[in-house]
């Protein structure tokens, strides 16, 4: 699909907002550990003074423009991927998680969900990646609350977050599922970091929980929902994934152009030998081809119609697209793009740690298959 002259204008000042106000800011910044929450707030503080920064872009209806979002998501991850991670910390919320409060809630949590602030999500567990239904995190009745025990792995931002949503199972209640918004105020939860091969500047955690006690206000949504509103706000995220891995890729493919007009061999640009422009050109086949595959995903989900496939086919292919570019970037600079004073080799391991959150490749194919054959491959 094309983008309306809204969008493009929309990503003309994105563009400049990023290049003027975001990049100079991050170049100040230490991103090869995580950031502290201390360092977020600052950037925030720097950045919510531009109004493009906390404005959520929306429809006609009222609904956020996921088109919109995508694109701020996409020129964000052109700068430092790692960012996209603190997104909500940062900007706008890229994924709605305020949808999730009821009318009771919003007036207690509901500034949780605001720019400035940071909400984990813990689904995965020890022995709960890509079955999400297999969780052995429980909350059991207590009094007027619940109490919370097990664990949970790769959460992001956990150790700057204000609270976490938990998904856990309810043994006393059939076994059904629901999700709990654990604050600091509520459980003083101690996230142990976990260090990952790329998007260095955010961080990761695995989070224990021992007789933790929230109040019965905290769950969020029915008794059985847990489950279908955790995959929900899963599907929101790999839109969000897949504009990431976009970014990345175009940041790839500029530098390696940058460096292939310059670099001089044999008294000429490697430009202009066939095999470092078809290297070039795959790229920008390869990017062009994955955001039109995001855009689509993105189009059908903000129209409330269901887009599972449209959401997995972007996710899977937007990633593994960004491998493959940030690949061939590498191989651009030569012996350059494997020294980490080459960008090259960073994009290439941002790019790597997308294909497995939100769904492995492995386990969007099966969805994918499973939607177009009406035949599971799961047990």
């Amino acid at each position: 699909m094309l983008l309306s002259e809204h969008h493009i204008l929309y990503r003309q000042q994105v563009r400049e907002f990023m290049e003027g106000v975001v990049r100079p800011a991050l170049a100040r910044c230490d991103l090869t550990r995580a950031l502290s929450r201390k360092e977020v707030d600052d950037l925030h503080a720097e950045f919510k003074v531009h109004d493009i920064a906390t404005t959520v872009p929306v429809l006609e209806d009222g609904n956020q423009d996921l088109i919109a979002t995508g694109i701020f998501t996409e020129e964000l991850a052109r700068i430092d991927c790692s960012i996209t991670g603190i997104f909500g910390a940062l900007f706008f919320p890229n994924v709605p998680m305020s949808k999730l409060l009821n009318e009771e809630q919003r007036p207690l949590y509901g500034h949780l969900f605001t720019p400035g602030n940071v909400v984990g999500v813990g689904m995965s567990e020890p022995q709960a990646g890509s079955d999400p239904s297999a969780m052995q995190t429980t909350a059991v009745r207590q009094g007027d609350g619940w109490v919370i025990n097990g664990q949970k792995m790769w959460l992001s931002n956990a150790s700057i977050s204000d609270a976490l949503l938990i998904g856990c199972r309810l043994p006393e209640e059939g076994n059904s599922t629901a999700i709990f918004l654990v604050t600091r105020d509520d459980y003083a939860y101690d996230p142990h970091p976990v260090e990952c091969l790329g998007m260095t500047a955010m961080s990761t955690g695995e989070v224990s929980f021992a007789d933790c006690r929230v109040p019965a206000i905290a769950q969020v949504g029915r008794t059985g929902e847990g489950l279908s509103k955790l995959l929900g706000l899963i599907e929101s995220g790999r839109i969000n994934l897949a504009f990431t891995a976009i970014g990345v890729a175009q940041a790839a493919l500029d530098l390696a152009s940058e460096y292939a007009r310059n670099r001089q061999q044999f008294g000429r640009p490697i430009g202009s030998f066939q095999l470092v422009q078809e290297l070039i050109v795959d790229m920008a086949v390869d990017i062009d081809a994955a955001r039109l595959l995001a855009l689509r995903a993105a189009a059908v989900l903000q129209t409330g119609e269901p887009a599972r496939v449209e959401v997995s086919m972007a996710k899977l292919f937007c990633t593994e697209m960004a491998v493959r570019a940030a690949s061939n970037g590498v191989q651009v600079h030569g012996g350059l793009g494997l020294t980490k004073d080459c960008a090259a080799e960073r994009y290439y391991r941002d790019a790597r740690m997308l294909t497995i959150p939100d769904g492995t490749t492995q386990i969007h194919k099966l969805m994918i298959g499973r939607q177009l054959l009406g035949l599971s491959a799961l047990v």
